[in-house]
């Protein structure tokens, strides 16, 4: 008996090498014959792999993808559904052998369908869900985001006893949040997911108010305080309406406390702006301005800070505006700003009249620097340039050629 035993599994082992040496060569058939683009033999290897071998790798099943979606890419029009159905089978079987596998098939299934302009609506859509429910870390298609958010909307318009306001805000909420750690994991990708988002953002722009965030932003708090994705996303759409509300300022400030950055600071900023708390603000700018990577976020800010210092504390808007000129030299505006601010000085830096036709004559070339960087600031650059110059005549006597102005300015100004 023992013998027989024996017997039975030494040939079923040899059996079982034999089919997966078969299935490794199936395997390099069906690669070979899609390099050489010979798509009749690849049909016909992967129709036998997906019978004879279907447990035996993952890599099959991504050849085989690529072999149904060519023969849906040379499908007439009204063969396409026929092919993307056998593409979604694919998908079945893929995930019935592999259930681990993190391809992203249930997004993959769902495009195949719009993109070929097959199924229904709810056929895509409950695709979409699964991928957001099941296999989240996968999803990542723009297209598939945008799609998924857009017929979820159309669920809340078509019944709103079912989709309520706050499940419809809970969804944007975290769709957003999606749409985030796609844009730093997929950089090359990170345009494309900011046109999702205001993709979105128009859907929701009649939602997003104060009536509604509100609510559910203090209901969600204490839950989500701890979570910088939902942070993040209410912090950002309360900060379009309601940046002057108590909620926003708690979400900022935790949002800054467990994850801070140039946006979490700028949040304050903006909050402590709107509550009259013009000091506080002026030091989350700054914040905001240290913590920020990108050069024109920095410009951007630095401007924003100098325009709300200008009329109280020239020296510090001078402090700004020169930030944005160093971050972002190629902006006309900053040199229109700052010619400005030296000819709004007059009072406060000039002690006599020479150094008030100085500080003139420096608004004046300050302005003129504008048109040698953006050239469409040229009627308002010389304009302003001759207004200025109204103040500074001397008589023919007068041999002076250079003028050292203190105060904040501190330059020296030659005629």
């Amino acid at each position: 008996m023992k013998t027989k035993l024996f017997i039975f599994f030494l040939v079923f082992s040899q059996f079982a090498i034999a089919q997966e040496l078969n299935c490794v060569e199936k395997e390099n058939q069906l690669t070979q014959f899609i390099t050489n683009k010979d798509f009749k033999k690849a049909n016909e290897t992967w129709n036998d792999i997906k019978l004879s071998c279907p447990s035996f790798s993952e890599k099959q099943y991504i050849l085989g993808s690529t072999v149904l979606q060519y023969n849906i890419e040379i499908a007439a029009a009204e063969d396409k559904e026929k092919e993307v159905r056998e593409l979604i089978k694919l998908y079945d079987q893929y995930d019935k052998n592999f259930p681990e596998n993190k391809n992203g098939n249930f997004e993959k299934r769902a495009m195949s369908l719009y993109d070929n302009k097959a199924g229904t609506n709810d056929e895509i859509f409950n695709y979409l869900d699964q991928a957001f429910n099941k296999q989240k870390t996968s999803f990542n298609d723009p297209q598939g985001l945008l799609t998924y958010f857009e017929l979820y909307f159309k669920k809340y318009q078509s019944d709103k006893s079912l989709l309520t306001i706050d499940k419809l805000l809970e969804k944007y909420t975290s769709l957003n949040a999606l749409i985030e750690i796609n844009g730093q994991k997929f950089t090359a990708k990170a345009s494309e997911y900011g046109r999702v988002a205001s993709g979105i953002d128009s859907y929701m722009q009649d939602v997003l108010i104060c009536d509604n965030l509100i609510p559910y932003a203090q209901k969600n708090f204490e839950n989500n305080k701890s979570d910088a994705n939902w942070l993040s996303v209410t912090a950002k759409s309360l900060s379009i309406k309601c940046s002057n509300k108590p909620i926003f300022e708690n979400i900022a400030l935790e949002l800054h406390k467990i994850k801070p950055t140039a946006k979490s600071a700028y949040y304050l900023a903006t909050y402590y702006l709107n509550t009259g708390n013009q000091d506080k603000s002026i030091d989350f700018f700054k914040e905001s301005i240290a913590l920020a990577t990108d050069k024109l976020e920095k410009a951007t800010t630095s401007y924003t800070a100098a325009s709300i210092l200008a009329s109280s504390e020239k020296a510090k808007s001078n402090q700004m505006i020169l930030t944005a000129i160093e971050n972002n030299p190629s902006n006309g505006k900053y040199y229109i700003f700052l010619a400005n601010l030296y000819a709004n000085s007059i009072a406060e830096c000039a002690t006599n009249e020479t150094e008030k036709k100085a500080i003139y004559k420096l608004a004046s070339d300050t302005a003129l620097k504008a048109i040698a960087i953006e050239p469409r600031y040229k009627t308002t650059a010389e304009n302003m340039s001759k207004d200025y110059l109204k103040n500074v005549t001397f008589d023919s006597k007068n041999k002076l050629k250079s003028v050292h102005l203190g105060c904040w300015i501190n330059q020296t100004v030659h005629f």
